[in-house]
């Protein structure tokens, strides 16, 4: 009793005094005249009550321990201590920095440099202090009998879990969603703050494409499991309502991610007629990669859209926590010893991240010169076309849409191919556009060598692929059910083949340019 009542004590402490920075950094960041505003002390200010907020997680977690009177052995302890102490400084470390790094007018250049520094460390730190925290724990909770973990709050029942039966009125699943919805608000809003300066122009078109997205996701998934999934006789008797009935879950991310940016994109231009579409939808359409990639946490505390069983071993890198929760599936119980359900929920929310960081930096500044407005947006449909083309054949036949397995498979494979096509379409009219507007264009400059060097070898690398995967598919027939053959694997290389060759005319259209300009 006297653990409960203390956790509780300092439940309302560490809320408290986060609660209380937060009010003093939005009150920082709303004050008329910033130029009075001391930055240097304020960051002092906050970082002494970070500290109270890491020594009150402390002893939270501490006093959480004794009072569901787990058995840690010295080793968890030791994380468990020290991934609360980590956890509870950086967390606040970084939601602090990222309100004042982002929101707060006039800082000068150094106290910039050290809140984008704080930002960064602080949420790298709030991961690794969260895993050791959980790793602390997560045997305890094994000896306890307490997986799968929670996945949601029931108003009759309380906290359920998967394997309860029960389904959660308050789900983590959609709060994995809003939450990766969110995050990309605050990034994008940042993002058209530098280019625009003006904070808030995003605010109605997501309000408007995130629940679009949505109806999109549910829409393509019913569709996609219209006979297998029994909606065609719910409908039938009458249950028409199904077809939106989200909260019964299943979506599907890609038709969902089109239904969102179709209606972002209109609405963006009906409501924002004087910003650039094509700059808007390079800013936001990749960043959907950081919202999908949060949102697949949803499917670990649902215990969904896994592999097949795996050895455990296989998956030492997993914290203990995520490794543990992987013994059990929503739809086959728990695996055999030694075994789990391959968690894919992991590896498409790695990939997501890295998706976005390549596309972000690595193409958008580093290939900046080469790039047209347009083309970061139709690389995410590359991208991410590309990973469910990877991975849709690894899951669990229980989570392949359609009777085979296959409509989602297709859809994937199409977003590759109409990503390239959209990025050779965009370079290609482009430049078309320019050279009808004026014969004096400004040309890029064009490095030709380097230029005939890279057209080759992507000549070479298409049309390879394409007789490979032609040769594949010519000789085997195609599989009843969704997987890695022959026929499948031939039709992935088709694919790369075809996008190598569609994305042949951006190099294309830079000798066109040269030419035009060597003539004159």
């Amino acid at each position: 009793m006297a653990s409960m009542v203390l956790m509780i004590i300092f439940i309302a402490i560490t809320l408290g005094l986060l609660g209380f920075s937060i009010y003093k950094a939005i009150g920082i960041v709303r004050f008329p005249m910033p130029k009075t505003i001391e930055y240097s002390k304020e960051i002092r200010k906050f970082f002494f009550l970070t500290l109270g907020i890491s020594v009150a997680n402390v002893m939270l977690f501490i006093f959480l321990v004794l009072f569901q009177e787990y058995q840690l052995s010295a080793g968890d302890w030791v994380q468990y201590l020290f991934g609360s102490l980590i956890f509870g400084f950086a967390f606040p470390c970084f939601v602090l920095s990222f309100i004042l790094h982002y929101y707060a007018k006039e800082v000068d250049v150094k106290n910039k440099k050290l809140l984008f520094v704080t930002m960064l460390s602080g949420g790298v730190a709030s991961i690794l202090g969260l895993i050791l925290l959980t790793n602390g724990v997560a045997d305890a909770l094994l000896i306890k009998n307490a997986y799968p973990l929670v996945n949601g709050i029931n108003f009759q029942e309380g906290f359920v879990s998967p394997s309860s039966g029960v389904k959660p009125n308050l789900a983590w699943y959609a709060i994995c969603i809003l939450s990766g919805a969110v995050l990309v608000l605050a990034i994008c809003d940042h993002r058209f703050y530098k280019e625009y300066g003006k904070h808030g122009i995003l605010e109605s078109t997501f309000f408007v494409a995130f629940p679009a997205g949505i109806l999109g996701a549910r829409i393509g998934y019913v569709i996609g499991e219209w006979e297998h999934g029994g909606f065609a006789t719910r409908v039938a008797n009458g249950e028409w309502w199904s077809i939106f009935a989200v909260w019964e879950g299943g979506l599907t991310v890609i038709s969902g991610a089109l239904m969102g940016i179709i209606v972002g994109v209109i609405w963006f231009i009906w409501r924002n007629k004087k910003y650039s579409i094509w700059l808007a939808v390079d800013i936001i359409v990749p960043c959907i990669l950081v919202a999908q990639g949060i949102g697949r946490w949803g499917n670990f505390f649902n215990a969904e859209v896994h592999g097949n069983l795996s050895e455990a071993s296989n998956w030492w890198f997993l914290p203990k926590m995520v490794l543990n929760n992987a013994r059990y599936s929503e739809t086959h119980g728990f695996a055999p010893t030694g075994m789990i359900w391959a968690p894919l929920f992991f590896v498409e929310f790695l990939t997501n991240f890295t998706g976005y960081f390549i596309i972000r930096f690595a193409i958008g500044k580093g290939l900046k010169k080469y790039l047209e407005l347009g083309d970061l947006a139709f690389l995410y449909i590359v991208w991410y076309g590309l990973t469910r083309t990877i991975m849709e054949p690894m899951r669990d036949t229980a989570y392949n849409m359609g009777n085979d397995g296959y409509y989602s498979w297709i859809w994937s494979i199409m977003f590759v191919l109409i990503g390239c096509a959209l990025i050779a379409v965009n370079h290609v009219m482009k430049y078309m556009i320019r050279k009808h507007k004026s014969e004096e264009i400004t040309f890029k400059e064009v490095n030709l060598p380097l230029t005939y060097g890279v057209s080759g070898l992507i000549a070479i690398f298409g049309l390879t692929f394409v007789i490979i995967g032609s040769v594949l598919m010519g000789k085997s027939s195609q599989s009843v059910f969704l997987g890695f053959n022959d026929y499948n694997n031939g039709l992935i290389l088709l694919t790369i083949g075809l996008s190598a060759l569609l994305l042949l005319s951006i190099s294309i259209t830079y000798l066109l340019q040269w030419s035009k300009r060597s003539e004159k």
